[in-house]
């Protein structure tokens, strides 16, 4: 993992104290394995959370764009550019209720076909360790598994953009929401002037109406097993932070007709009409995202969201009496619902189920 700066300040404010302290880093870290191996923990927890929202920057909301472009521009080191996006943070939370602690996290790496930029919030826990002379002590180390919000911005796009001088929509800038502490971040997301472009659960909603649409067409055997195939595909490129390939996934379904499911996914999305005008970029330059049909264009990829992808292959839900949770493929064989009743009526239960229920039965 190519990182190429790697630098944190600290960050703390009370809920009873109207300002928030800010103690800066006077130099970067060190790029060695200490900080790859931080980078390593802080992408996986990134890349494998559900709660990614995709988009880019408002267009009135120019202070923290203004200052990134800066910093891209060589017009200030990324050292400075740190410390000033940490004080005006630091700065809105001033004479509010809001509480933080813990560290900003600012890295960036550059890959083989763009360059990165993130910011972590990082916390600390409390841990016992031994010391030189084997006595107890009380120590604190990063609390990775209650990692806060993170922001992530493709900086080739955004530099991209600017040389366009056009206001781009496309999925540069993606945003994380952590564990607890919402106000906080929603606060850091409104300062960073985050917008959403991309609707993931409505996009993941209409690719799976077409999945099953295109599972009705095969024999009921090969039916249930190409759903199961692209429900792992999905949350397997999910989980690795990648985007779903519509042409790489029809060939994993059928490799003797590798364009068949590409063909036909590309085939309802224009009867939903769900395209958009083709971009003068697009045209020049043949995004490879897309498929040109005409004067429209058809998306060929997905991000999926991660709780409908789920939600497709398994039913589940409860209350404070009963939780249920069974497989899609049940409904309408073994499990029948009445929605006139809102009743499930349910045959083949579980041996281990029947022997709680008919506890005086031995051959159950």
């Amino acid at each position: 993992m190519p990182v190429t700066h790697f630098i944190t300040h600290q960050i703390n404010k009370e809920a009873q104290k109207p300002a928030a302290m800010v103690t800066t880093t006077a130099n970067e870290a060190e790029v060695d394995d200490y900080c790859h191996l931080v980078m390593s923990q802080l992408k996986g927890t990134f890349v494998q959370r559900a709660s990614k929202r995709y988009g880019c920057f408002n267009p009135e909301v120019t202070r923290f764009k203004g200052l990134t472009l800066n910093w891209l521009n060589d017009q200030q080191s990324f050292l400075s550019w740190t410390k000033k996006i940490s004080e005006q943070f630091a700065d809105m939370m001033d004479n509010t209720e809001l509480e933080i602690d813990g560290y900003l996290a600012f890295a960036t790496e550059e890959l083989a076909d763009t360059d990165k930029l993130y910011i972590f919030h990082l916390r600390e826990k409390s841990n016992l360790c031994l010391t030189a002379d084997m006595q107890l002590s009380e120590s604190r180390i990063l609390d990775f598994s209650n990692t806060g919000f993170v922001l992530c911005i493709d900086t080739s796009a955004l530099k991209k953009e600017q040389e366009e001088g056009k206001h781009s929509e496309e999925k540069y800038f993606t945003f994380s929401f952590g564990r607890g502490d919402k106000p906080i971040q929603k606060l850091f997301s409104d300062f960073a002037g985050f917008i959403d472009t991309l609707d993931t659960e409505q996009e993941t909603q209409e690719f799976l109406q077409i999945v099953e649409e295109y599972a009705s067409t095969l024999p009921e055997d090969q039916s249930a097993e190409t759903k199961t195939k692209v429900i792992e595909y999905c949350v397997e490129q999910d989980k690795q932070g990648e985007a779903v390939e519509f042409k790489t996934l029809s060939g994993q379904l059928d490799s003797s007709a590798p364009e068949k499911f590409e063909q036909f996914v590309a085939l309802k999305k224009r009867e939903r009409r769900e395209v958009r005008p083709r971009s003068e970029s697009t045209m020049n330059e043949g995004h490879n995202s897309e498929l040109a049909q005409g004067e429209s264009v058809i998306k060929t990829d997905l991000i999926p969201d991660r709780k409908s992808l789920k939600n497709y292959l398994r039913y589940s839900g409860k209350n404070k009496e009963v939780t249920l949770s069974f497989a899609a493929t049940a409904l309408g064989s073994d499990i029948s619902f009445d929605p006139s009743e809102n009743s499930l009526t349910i045959k083949n239960l579980p041996s281990r189920l029947l022997k709680q229920l008919k506890p005086e039965s031995t051959s159950d």
